[in-house]
């Protein structure tokens, strides 16, 4: 009866299960270690954001936003200063120069 209560006391969440033991975590490796198609597709997207923006401007202006279609221009430009660190980062694991894991 005391191995029972034992037992309902233990937390069954899987953190707890993992911690101590219980679970087993399977290695998984990710699919893209490049990084450079995800970073493209959100420099498209911007560009899109940027152009829908665009489209709609005048009403923008009138309510106060037109400050949007500078957050676009940043999300643009940022996202081609994270292909360039994504491409040059590329570079030197497919040299040897650094390791995949290491950031």
């Amino acid at each position: 009866m005391a191995d029972e209560r034992e037992a309902s006391k233990k937390r069954n969440d899987p953190t707890s299960q993992l911690a101590r033991g219980e679970l087993v975590h399977a290695e998984v490796k990710p699919l893209d270690l490049s990084g450079i198609p995800s970073v493209i597709v959100g420099i498209i997207a911007w560009a899109v954001a940027f152009v829908v923006v665009l489209i709609f401007r005048d009403e923008l202006k009138e309510d106060g936003l037109e400050w949007w279609l500078w957050v676009t221009v940043a999300g643009f430009g940022l996202g081609l200063i994270g292909l360039w660190y994504c491409r040059r980062r590329w570079a030197a694991i497919q040299a040897g120069h650094r390791s995949e894991q290491e950031d």
